[in-house]
This record gives C-alpha cells, structure tokens and sequence, in this order.
C-alpha cells in the first residue's frame, strides 16, 4: 500500500479522470455518449476480470474463484449501471444513479487506495482492476457534478437503505460461502491489517458497528453539499 507503484498508478488513474472530465465540458460530450462508452469500458474490463479469475477443475472444467462472484460493491454498481438501459421509468433510474453515486465514489475511491490485487504494472488482472475501479469513479463523478443526480436529505435516507439491503446479502453470501473465503464488502474481516479504527481488536461486533458508523458518515459527507443546496433551493 502507498508503494511507489502504487502512486504511479493512483497518477494515472487521477490524470485519466481529469482529462476525460475536461475532455466532455469542452467537446460538450452528450450524457448518452457518456454512458455508451462507460458501459463498454466496463464491459471489457469485467470479461477481462472473469477471464483471469477461473480456476481449473480435477476434471479439467474451469469455474470463477468463490472470491471473485460478484456481491462486492463495486460489481454490484456494475450491474446496476447496466440496468438502467433496461428500465424505461425515469424516475426508477434517477433512483439506482443516485444511490451509485457514493457507492461508486466511495467504495471504488477505497478500492484504489487499498489494492487487493497488487500494483504490479505487469499484470492484466492488476490492469483490470485498477481501471474498472477508475472507471468507476469517474461515473460517479460525473452523475455528481454533470448529469446532477438526486442527492437530497431523503436520497440521503433512500441510500442508506439501500445499503442496508446491499450489506444483507452480501452477508448471506459470506455465510454461504464461508469455506472460500468470502469477505464481500468486508464484512466478514477488514480489508487489510492495521487500520485504527477497522479491525477486529475488540471482537467483530464492534468491527461492524465501526464499519457500518464509517460508511453512514461517508456517504453523509458526498451527499453533503447537494443536500445543503437542496435546502437552500427550498428556502
């Protein structure tokens, strides 16, 4: 973590975000065009994701590592992003974007800065990861500050609900998964070693009100400022 490959990566991904966003307010890039290429990016880069993430039978079939289904977050937005081409209610749309919003800001923000699959540059599945993540973080942003999504006190609210359902099943599916090794939105163990206030040093209940207090005042703090200009507008 914070290795120099590790800035070098964090650079890239940084400076690709701020020319991409500089690109479309110049070229006046139509948010339909934004969303095409975001879901074809994402696209190849999940093939690529489950392509490195087989493993081999006895029998010689080939199956997805149980660690690699995807009930993370981020996997999970994914799908979401690609719903939304289906759904013909706006209203259920605007609904999903606004809760992608902090979790694709939040969770693939995480992501980056606490790589689980290395920051090897000559790795393909440190590639996919690094750039799916980016990717990620890029809609977020730019449902946030371009397209202007829902991010309301009641969004606010809608989102941690959300979560809550989210957070259930990824449960479910560490429990039903739990000889593998499962550790969907980490909550079955931190993401990593060392942290101050994730950990388990004073037993997994207190982890997870932790986790849980962490992610209410994250997503508190993306929804802020909408949330203060919400209220303002209604004054």
């Amino acid at each position: 973590m914070f290795t120099l490959g590790h800035f070098i990566w964090l650079i890239i991904i940084v400076s690709l975000i701020i020319v991409s966003m500089i690109l479309i307010n110049k070229l006046n890039v139509k948010q339909k065009t934004v969303e095409k290429i975001v879901l074809v990016l994402l696209v190849i880069f999940k093939i690529i994701h489950l392509a490195v993430s087989m493993k081999q039978l006895p029998d010689g079939s080939m199956v997805l590592y149980q660690t690699q289904l995807s009930f993370h977050l981020c996997s999970i937005q994914i799908y979401l992003f690609i719903l939304t081409f289906f759904i013909k209610s706006e209203k259920f749309v605007k609904t999903i974007k606004s809760f992608m919003v902090p979790c694709m800001v939040i969770g693939a923000t995480f992501s980056l800065l606490i790589p689980t699959e290395g920051v090897d540059l000559s790795e393909l599945r440190v590639w996919q990861y690094m750039l799916i993540h980016g990717t990620l973080v890029f809609y977020g942003f730019y449902l946030m500050l371009i397209e202007k999504v829902d991010l309301s006190i009641n969004t606010f609210f809608k989102n941690l609900g959300l979560l809550v359902v989210v957070a259930l099943i990824g449960m479910f599916m560490n429990s039903i998964l739990e000889q593998y090794g499962t550790n969907f939105l980490f909550l079955r163990m931190p993401p990593m070693e060392g942290l101050p206030i994730l950990n388990l040093n004073h037993g997994w209940y207190i982890y997870f009100i932790s986790l849980s207090l962490v992610a209410v005042i994250l997503v508190f703090l993306v929804q802020l400022p909408f949330i203060i200009k919400s209220f303002k507008n209604k004054q």
